[in-house]
């Protein structure tokens, strides 16, 4: 969180109690917000809260007026039912904030470059003396037996619809596509076989998906071949990693793994990832395409916006 404030002057804080009190959740996160003093120290009053009561199993998301703008209430409500509910439920409370603050942390970045948060017109609340607006959501996260946010194995009938394409372009609308599906199939056959193990014990809400999907979709893109594999890399968004392909039997797979050996990703910098050499194939394959960056290493024409 140290980080996120150095890289874009917002304030977040995550507070974890074992009950609330004689107040509401709502107002105990009120009075955390100005106890705690969040945002009083950025340049307009950025300050985001998530507090957690362990006992009534609620999340609050606390918005200060400096964000008001960026995160409406639609947009963290939609945070706490559907992306925070699953890992909740799940019993994994620490990833399930870790995930949060990587999705909210996108929203952040994307508002230093310039471009907004959400497309939606939200009514902002009138400014008062308080740092906190009053802004954010409630979710009661109960628990559901058997449920799990990992990605699933289901029947062969559905991975048909995910197959792997003649071209690294058509592969990659095809995994656009199954970002978006309710439940997605670990064994896709877009998928490298490597990567369909690692989707398989990759937890994903809903809500994460769609933050993959979001963060991606409608952005322009360039790609490059070497023999049997491909690199697909972002001229319209300087935060998404490259995406690594191999042709596999006349057809272009998705190879997930080598997206995880051969990127890093970083907080607190001028860029949100850069390309690390895994010592694979296509480390040696596309290492012409690359230039170091203040110590960064990107694609040479990709977006390199910092």
């Amino acid at each position: 969180m140290d980080n996120i404030a150095r890289e874009s002057d917002v304030d977040v804080r995550i507070v974890i109690v074992p009950r609330v009190a004689a107040k509401t959740i709502e107002q105990t996160a009120v009075d955390l917000f100005e106890e705690l003093q969040i945002g009083g120290g950025t340049g307009d009053r950025r300050g985001l809260l998530i507090l957690y009561d362990m006992e009534g199993k609620r999340l609050k998301v606390e918005v200060g007026y400096g964000l008001e703008a960026h995160f409406p209430d639609a947009f963290i409500s939609y945070l706490a039912h559907d992306h925070a509910r699953m890992f909740f439920e799940s019993g994994d409370l620490s990833l399930g904030l870790r995930l949060m603050l990587r999705l909210l942390q996108h929203r952040i970045r994307e508002a230093v470059i310039g471009n907004d948060f959400d497309p939606r017109v939200v009514e902002r609340l009138e400014r008062s003396g308080t740092l906190s607006g009053g802004a954010g959501a409630t979710a009661t996260m109960w628990a559901v037996a058997g449920m799990t946010p990992r990605a699933a194995n289901i029947a062969d009938a559905t991975t048909r619809v995910f197959n792997a394409k003649d071209t690294p372009e058509e592969t990659y609308s095809t995994y656009l596509e199954w970002l978006g599906q309710p439940v997605r199939d670990a064994n896709a056959d877009f998928l490298t076989p490597g990567s369909r193990l690692f989707v398989g014990g990759l937890p994903m809400s809903r809500a994460y998906a769609d933050f993959i999907f979001l963060g991606e979709y409608g952005k322009s893109f360039r790609t490059a071949k070497s023999g049997n594999l491909a690199v697909l890399y972002f001229t319209g968004t300087p935060f998404v990693s490259p995406h690594f392909f191999v042709k596999d039997n006349g057809k272009w797979r998705l190879d997930l793994v080598a997206e995880v050996k051969n990127t890093r990703e970083y907080t607190g910098g001028v860029y949100t990832w850069g390309c690390h050499n895994g010592g694979d194939q296509y480390t040696t394959a596309f290492a012409p395409l690359l230039v170091n960056i203040r110590g960064y290493i990107r694609f040479t024409d990709g977006d390199n916006r910092q």
